[in-house]
């Protein structure tokens, strides 16, 4: 009797099990067949699993086809046309001419950033410019900090950004002069990007980072970014993981992780410098005063006032991180990407360098940055070079919340997350063509090319850092490639230059080292 009772409660449990299992499975069913067939999306084109379940843009996101959805979406785009749905709750749109739409700016036209794409549940990263949701307060931020980036500020930095780029060029006089097979190699990417950081971390934070002085020219650091770029796309998928592991104390994240360990140690001497920044022990009170910072001008409310609790240093913190990253990696890419395809194509380099003779007639003439600006096949060279490093390659998605959009035929309702891929654009033959070979010409060609760069995005969310990102090109390309002689070493495009992955940024091969080329000499003056 006692075995049938137990055998009889036994059934009784599998049957529950099974019966919640059963209502879960019908439940995400109803709520597919909904999403496919009766949601306000449901006319837009596009694959019919895409509309189902994000496990479709996981398949090609994460595993098996790691980092690959942005070339999915092409050829999306080829199979339906201009505007598809790439999950349940997006839209994706090819045209230019629409770019500005989507990333519109100004009271009439407000655009808040995609919640679901983004880990806004982090505590401490949510507080970051880059991460604020709404356009209000995105807005109230952002006006808190861009005075420190905008043109006029740049400018007055100018000294700063050429020395830096003199420590540089000295690292590179320096390879020329050792002895042994690796003698004269640089790694490009390593090496411009302790420049890119030393820079935005003496103008932001007071300190430089002195990686122009580490032999490796701070690979660590580099690393750390690139391994926190390719855990973007888990983070769309698995937003809860990912905010958990964001908010662990800094000594549990170093156990996890060595880099992790290393940025939260770096960021964690930055929280201190904040708070007696904010809490006026540090000294510095003067606006003149040339040691104040990105925290002094918060403080100050130089650019907008601020509400107290926006002042708090952990989520002052969260945009230093940004500010650093955003601030190193974009501009040393594309630096890199430009210099290869400078030597690459040696009638594009000699010709710029024939350009960049008429203001630097020695290699070592001091020259300013208003006179660079001024030369044409410089500015096409530099722009060539932002379409083809692909900065921000992923898509960002944009909310209008005031209105309902319109695309051709399709009404998209206020409220729906609409987003467009700058690398495809920069890569579409009907705007560039032959969009794989380095042109500079092409800019030349046809000026209104520029309305369709997208490097640095558009609208009230474009990059904070875009004048200083743009002098230290400008600076940087030209002073280097006045004074040197390269040659490619152990580099293959498909692998070191071209961008395979998309992690946000756009990525080269996970097994490249990046660009490395040979300081061969020195130009003859």
């Amino acid at each position: 009797m006692d075995h049938l009772s137990e055998l009889s409660r036994q059934i009784g449990l599998k049957t529950v099990v099974a019966s919640l299992f059963c209502i879960w499975l019908l439940y995400w069913l109803a709520i597919g067949i909904y999403r496919v067939y009766f949601h306000p999306l449901s006319k837009i084109p596009g694959p019919k699993l895409a509309a189902f379940s994000f496990w479709y843009e996981f398949y090609y996101e994460i595993y098996p086809h790691r980092f690959q959805y942005l070339w999915k979406i092409k050829q999306l785009h080829e199979e339906y046309g201009p505007i598809i749905r790439i999950n349940p709750l997006q839209v994706h749109i090819h045209d230019a001419d629409y770019f500005d739409t989507i990333y519109a700016s100004g009271v009439n036209h407000k655009r808040d950033r995609c919640s679901w794409s983004h880990h806004t549940g982090s505590k401490v990263w949510a507080g970051a410019i880059l991460e604020t949701m709404d356009h209000d307060k995105h807005r109230m931020r952002r006006n808190a900090v861009s005075p420190f980036f905008s043109k006029r500020s740049v400018q007055a930095l100018e000294g700063l950004v050429v020395n830096n780029i003199k420590k540089l060029l000295r690292r590179f006089e320096g390879e020329m002069e050792k002895q042994g097979p690796h003698a004269g190699i640089v790694n490009l990417n390593d090496a411009y990007a302790a420049f890119a950081m030393d820079v935005i971390s003496e103008y932001c934070f007071g300190e430089s980072m002195k990686t122009l002085d580490n032999d490796d020219y701070g690979k660590d650091w580099l690393t750390i970014f690139h391994d926190g770029m390719q855990l973007v796309p888990f983070a769309r998928q698995f937003p809860t993981i990912f905010n958990f592991l964001l908010d662990l104390p800094p000594h549990v994240a170093a156990k996890l992780d060595a880099g992790a360990g290393k940025l939260n140690g770096y960021l964690y001497q930055i929280l201190g410098r904040i708070e007696r920044i904010m809490n006026r022990e540090d000294g510095v009170n003067e606006t003149k005063d040339l040691r104040r910072t990105i925290f002094h001008d918060i403080r100050d409310d130089v650019g907008c006032k601020l509400p107290e609790k926006e002042k708090h240093p952990v989520r002052l913190m969260a945009d230093a991180s940004v500010i650093l990253g955003a601030g190193t990696e974009t501009t040393s890419r594309t630096m890199a990407v430009t210099t290869y395809y400078l030597i690459k194509n040696p009638e594009i380099g000699e010709k710029l360098r024939r350009e960049l003779e008429t203001v630097m007639p020695t290699v070592n003439h001091e020259v300013l940055l208003r006179q660079l600006e001024a030369l044409p096949y410089l500015a096409a060279v530099i722009n060539e070079g932002l379409r083809c490093a692909h900065g921000v390659s992923s898509r960002q998605p944009r909310v209008a919340t005031g209105e309902d959009l319109t695309y051709a035929q399709y009404t998209i309702p206020r409220g729906t997350p609409v987003t467009q891929s700058p690398y495809l654009l920069h890569m579409d033959p009907t705007i560039y063509p032959d969009p794989f070979a380095f042109r500079p010409e092409r800019w030349i060609e046809n000026p209104k090319l520029t309305r369709y760069l997208f490097a640095f995005g558009r609208g009230s969310r474009n990059c904070l850092g875009m004048n200083l990102a743009t002098s230290e090109l400008y600076l940087g390309l030209a002073m280097i490639w006045r004074k040197f002689q390269f040659e490619i070493y152990d580099t293959v495009e498909s692998r070191d230059v071209l961008t395979t992955y998309d992690c946000f940024l756009g990525m080269t091969d996970l097994k490249s080292e990046g660009v490395k080329v040979k300081v061969v000499s020195e130009v003859e003056a």
